[in-house]
């Protein structure tokens, strides 16, 4: 839903009753300082059809995009520019002609025919479980292993599928580590991806497999619960890399993730929190339950780190809320500041409750700052020098800018 084109399945159904499976196409989404949701190209495109509208929407930008500054190269500034029933029209016009290129195949790929697409069924071996994209995880028992399994153990629906989390704190990982996770996926046979949250995950797995790699997990400093509860933070490179970051995002991800567990509330779930060194949302702040991005401050005469807190973001199977605007606070209050709403939202929360509903009956964004409002103040450089020294560095705190890397 912030992709410049996203795919999410479906099927029809028609008046007789029958039905097709296809998919639902959506265009020109995306974050940076100007976040736009991605919008529907049309209500159903077939199986046949959809390689020709990927590859449509490709042509159309490449067409017409701006290619010669890639800070507006995006599907996003071509709907600005042109508007969408203009861009939307384009795309399903260069699809009717598609067809006649020597060069497109057309039809569904021959790996999907080979091995085709129908769904794999239910099964009735495993009781499904979920973790992330804001389900509040409960971890009830006292036994590490235990605490894992609920916390960091998917099972699906389809043929008892079953998949687990190996968490990397910021998602920091050594040589000793990646040769653990090689050898266990070797062990194991199993298919292991990154997540967009900077953790493993293990796929295919089966019951029985579940000890060997949480033992294994455990060897390598990895199995600790952590993927998709609060301590889970994440953050960009920030400004130990980056030309455009203005502030040290990945320090303030460590010091967030100290304060909660020093506050007992690293296991709290169901909450998340990105971090951005610039307005430009490579750490997605837009779509997180708890959004920062850097900013410099001016106070007393000097400046100093700082970030706008965010409220509220999230996506859902065909939506998406971005957050909204809290407060503005010095960078040292931002860990205070994520400890008192995710307190709120662990004290407050009715069993299950996601963070978006618990947000809107504390009264939104706007309502949850006026309890941090304290915390947007700078004591003198004299009082508290830590307040213009951004984390992780030893000097007074300076605002440098370089070449754009990104194009978000």
């Amino acid at each position: 839903m912030f992709n410049d084109a996203g795919v999410i399945a479906t099927t029809r159904i028609f008046d007789d009753g029958s039905t097709e499976a296809g998919f639902r196409v959506f265009v020109a989404g995306g974050l940076g300082a100007n976040p736009y949701p991605a919008l529907l190209l049309e209500e159903f495109t077939s199986r046949d059809d959809l390689m020709a509208t990927l590859e449509s929407i490709l042509r159309v930008f490449n067409n017409t995009g701006n290619r010669k500054n890639k800070l507006r190269a995006r599907m996003k500034w071509l709907v600005e520019q042109h508007g969408w029933e203009e861009v939307q029209s384009q795309i399903l016009r260069e699809r009717e002609l598609l067809v006649a290129s020597a060069s497109w195949p057309g039809g569904v790929p021959d790996l999907v025919a080979e091995h085709g697409d129908a769904p794999s069924g239910v099964s009735d071996r495993t009781t499904p479980t979920q973790v992330g994209a804001g389900t509040a995880v409960q971890l009830t028992s006292s036994d590490a292993r235990e605490r894992w399994m609920e916390s960091n153990v998917v099972r699906g629906v389809t043929d008892g599928t079953v998949s687990a989390y190996a968490w990397s704190r910021l998602g920091d990982v050594t040589s000793e580590q990646f040769r653990g996770l090689a050898q266990l996926q070797r062990e194991l046979d199993a298919e292991v991806r990154l997540t967009n949250r900077q953790n493993f995950v293990f796929r295919g797995l089966r019951e029985d497999q579940l000890e060997l790699l949480h033992k294994g997990l455990d060897t390598i400093g990895m199995a600790k619960p952590g993927a998709e509860l609060a301590r889970d933070v994440v953050a960009c490179p920030g400004a130990d890399t980056c030309n455009l970051a203005v502030t040290q995002s990945r320090g303030l991800a460590d010091a967030i993730g100290d304060a909660l567990e020093a506050e007992g509330l690293g296991e709290v779930g169901g909450v998340r929190t990105n971090i951005s060194g610039c307005t430009n949302s490579c750490g997605q702040h837009h779509a997180s339950d708890i959004g920062f991005f850097g900013a410099e401050r001016r106070a007393h005469g000097q400046s100093a780190p700082g970030y706008q807190m965010l409220l509220g973001g999230h996506v859902g199977s065909e939506t998406i809320e971005f957050g909204r605007k809290a407060l503005r606070l010095p960078a040292q209050n931002a860990p205070e500041a994520v400890v008192r709403v995710v307190r709120r939202y662990s004290d407050e929360r009715s069993a299950g409750q996601d963070f978006p509903s618990w947000l809107e009956a504390a009264g939104g964004p706007e309502k949850v700052a006026e309890g941090l409002a304290d915390l947007d103040h700078f004591p003198s450089p004299e009082e508290a020098p830590e307040y213009y020294t951004d984390f992780g560095e030893t000097g007074p705190y300076v605002k440098e800018i370089g070449e754009s890397e990104c194009a978000t």
